[in-house]
């Protein structure tokens, strides 16, 4: 089943989509918010592939929004990188810089 959200990130909103379990009962869930300049996406989604097609992409864990939005990142791509997006860094406020 596929979830959306509008996401409060500062002064602008994104939006969030969840694909619950897709690998079936059990598995995690595969979750994107889709940011005005970039993403966050969630260790199902290829960071190689983010940074060969020049996307400003963080990757960030959590089962939910409000995880991914309170977890600190665990990767960012050079284009995320030159927007702002450091290391020690929540998705929420990844997501602030890429949704400026």
């Amino acid at each position: 089943m596929l979830k959306t959200s509008d996401i409060k990130t500062g002064k602008a909103t994104a939006t969030g989509y969840l694909l619950e379990n897709p690998g079936g009962e059990g598995h995690p869930n595969m979750i994107v918010v889709q940011c005005q300049k970039g993403y966050l996406m969630c260790g199902y989604l290829n960071m190689d592939a983010a940074e060969k097609f020049g996307d400003a992409a963080v990757l960030v864990g959590g089962a939910g929004f409000d995880e991914v939005l309170k977890n600190q990142i665990k990767g960012a791509t050079s284009k995320a990188r030159e927007l702002g997006i450091k290391d020690g860094m929540t998705g929420l406020e990844a997501a602030e810089l890429l949704n400026a």
